[in-house]
């Protein structure tokens, strides 16, 4: 596992943000548009592309997800089972 930090934001803090940042309209505009893109793309493979491609475009992209992700997360995030994944992946081994 990798150690990391959580910030959390209430409500009444979050609104506040405009006030206290200059940029945070355009900030917040362009994260929802990378949220979405990438949403988009996940829905598209699940529709478009088998479950062997999905797990080779993992490797692709996120290589370093397979060593520090638990695989059940991974399968669900790639959208397959647990023994799918695990199949794929020692199929991609051997």
């Amino acid at each position: 596992m990798i150690d990391c930090e959580l910030f959390v934001l209430d409500e009444s803090a979050y609104a506040e943000m405009p006030n206290k940042l200059n940029k945070w309209t355009e900030i917040e505009k362009l994260f929802i548009g990378k949220c979405f893109t990438i949403l988009e793309d996940r829905v598209f493979s699940f529709l478009s592309m088998t479950a062997e491609q999905r797990y080779q475009m993992l490797i692709e992209n996120h290589k370093d997800f397979l060593k520090d992700v638990p695989q059940q997360y991974l399968a669900s995030m790639i959208g397959m089972t647990p023994e799918t994944f695990s199949r794929l992946r020692k199929k991609t081994v051997s």
